[in-house]
């Protein structure tokens, strides 16, 4: 089911991430319209319900990648994650900034150590990897274990508790890309899919009645029964034409996630110019320009034929260094 021992993509994985990643585009569009025209009745406790699980899941597929990213020598494994993940952070966070007039001394100094846009779920990533290198050894349910316990003691609704809540899973994760049978053989167990379904509605619904528990350590419990019933389902959708479309939107899930806000904005301005912003399809519309636009881009980045597409969610050249430099090394041995 989950395995990290071959460059195989795992297809259901990356469906996963991709329904994961629309979520936030459903998320982001509904709360721009609800700050334009107040409470959206159904819009909002869709998203409630599903606010606890979103973020964790990211988390747990990229910590999933951790294991084969780390039997990487060190140059080639930080240099992969400046390429792919520091380099459009920064680069995204400084448009952001600058897009809402807000880029300033300590606006661009708050991007190394703040994260003061809605990119913050990239800066923890990097946090992350960065740790997770250097502590290779330490077992990942150590840490996973670790991270709840901090979170335990941190205080409610802070930066830190959400970053150590949330590393719980990225390890939790890793853990379970080094021992996919000890996965495969709680899924087979029809009570523990059915108790983590329960589970994640009963946390699902608290959220929805306003409870405290979003990124709670308390309520750990809650998003684990949501992974079983995620990592249960995705496998069993089979190969089709859905499943293909989310696929690819995980594949390119950076893309959709830096880029999708600035296109709902843009056409909600645009609507509430018209007066339009109360109308019913404003919601519909909006969410379609905001999947539509990345979705345009990232199948321009898919291409590999526009460098500076390409630009504005790698540095290439960064991330073929190291192989450039061993393909030398083998010719001077031959």
């Amino acid at each position: 089911m989950i395995s990290t021992t071959s460059s195989t993509r795992i297809g259901w994985l990356d469906g996963l991430r991709g329904v994961a990643i629309l979520l936030v585009v459903v998320l982001h569009t509904g709360e721009a319209l609800r700050a334009a025209v107040g409470p959206l009745a159904g819009i909002d406790e869709f998203n409630l319900f599903l606010e606890p699980f979103r973020m964790p899941v990211l988390m747990f597929l990229s910590g999933i990648l951790l294991p084969q990213s780390r039997a990487n020598p060190g140059r080639t494994y930080f240099a992969g994650k400046v390429s792919m993940v520091a380099w459009p952070y920064l680069l995204w966070s400084v448009i952001i900034l600058a897009a809402s007039g807000d880029l300033g001394p300590a606006s661009a100094l708050g991007i190394l150590y703040l994260s003061p846009t809605y990119l913050w779920y990239l800066w923890f990533i990097l946090v992350f990897y960065a740790v997770a290198y250097p502590l290779r050894r330490v077992p990942p349910l150590v840490l996973a274990g670790v991270g709840l316990a901090v979170a335990f003691a941190l205080p409610v609704g802070s930066r830190p508790e959400t970053m150590a809540f949330l590393a719980a899973f990225f390890f939790l994760g890793a853990w379970c890309a080094r021992h996919p049978g000890r996965l495969e053989e709680a899924l087979s167990t029809p009570w523990v899919v059915a108790g983590g379904a329960v589970l994640a509605i009963v946390v699902g619904v608290l959220n929805v009645m306003e409870e405290d528990v979003l990124y709670r350590a308390e309520y750990s419990w809650g998003v684990l029964g949501g992974l079983v019933v995620v990592c249960w389902v995705f496998p069993r959708l089979g190969s089709n034409r859905v499943t293909a479309a989310l696929e690819f939107v995980g594949r390119y899930s950076i893309v959709f996630y830096v880029t999708h806000l600035g296109p709902i904005m843009i056409s909600l301005a645009l609507l509430d110019m018209a007066g339009l912003t109360g109308a019913w399809f404003v919601f519909p519309v909006v969410l379609v320009i905001g999947i539509g636009c990345p979705l345009g881009l990232a199948w321009l980045y898919a291409r590999r034929e526009h460098a500076s597409v390409n630009l504005l969610f790698e540095l290439p050249a960064l991330k073929r260094r190291p192989s450039d430099r061993s393909l030398r090394s083998r010719r001077s041995r031959t």
